[in-house]
């Protein structure tokens, strides 16, 4: 069983978790859309600024998402999970408008320069790249310890993946978004 006391801090690092996420989707935004006026101006040296930047942003998501986690299965299973679907119908980072935008938009707007950044951006791209797959390996880890094999959320009982699985599928075609064969 779990105490008053653990509830409210569960639903406090949960809610908070996904507000601060939703910060760091409008960064990423910014940032990447900023990364395309240099690469389109041809200044290599700003875009690499811009770059950094994302990966930066790209690593506070990754501790987000494990401090976000980071309460009991209990608390998960008898207060967070129930209380997700109350507040949007089954609730999901998926269904925000911003993340739609910068995945659909920004990222895929991005593609030739991931795929073929500059000889001078190779480097912080790896490196931005490396982050991206520790960012979803982050993710994956929220999931598997608080739903396992169970279906995801945002694809309901009739998932024909585990909620682990989609972070998988998801991870893979982003990656192969930023150039990752």
């Amino acid at each position: 069983m779990f105490t008053t006391q653990e509830l409210d801090q569960a639903r406090v690092r949960w809610q908070l978790g996904h507000q601060l996420f939703f910060g760091y989707v409008q960064a990423l935004i910014v940032i990447c859309a900023e990364l395309q006026k240099h690469l389109d101006a041809g200044d290599v040296q700003a875009a690499r600024v811009e770059l950094e930047r994302a990966t930066q942003v790209l690593w506070g998501v990754s501790v987000t998402f494990k401090l976000t986690g980071d309460f009991s299965q209990a608390a998960y299973e008898g207060y967070v999970r129930p209380n997700m679907f109350e507040a949007e119908n089954g609730f999901s980072g998926m269904w925000a408008h911003d993340h739609d935008y910068l995945v659909k938009k920004i990222l895929r707007g991005l593609k030739p320069f991931f795929e073929n950044p500059p000889t001078e951006l190779e480097h912080e791209m790896q490196k931005f790249r490396q982050v991206f797959a520790v960012m979803y390996d982050s993710h994956k880890y929220v999931c598997g310890k608080f739903e396992g094999d169970a279906p995801s959320l945002l694809m309901g009982e009739e998932a024909q993946k585990s909620a682990v699985g989609m972070i998988d599928t998801f991870k893979v075609n982003r990656l192969k978004t930023l150039g990752v064969k």
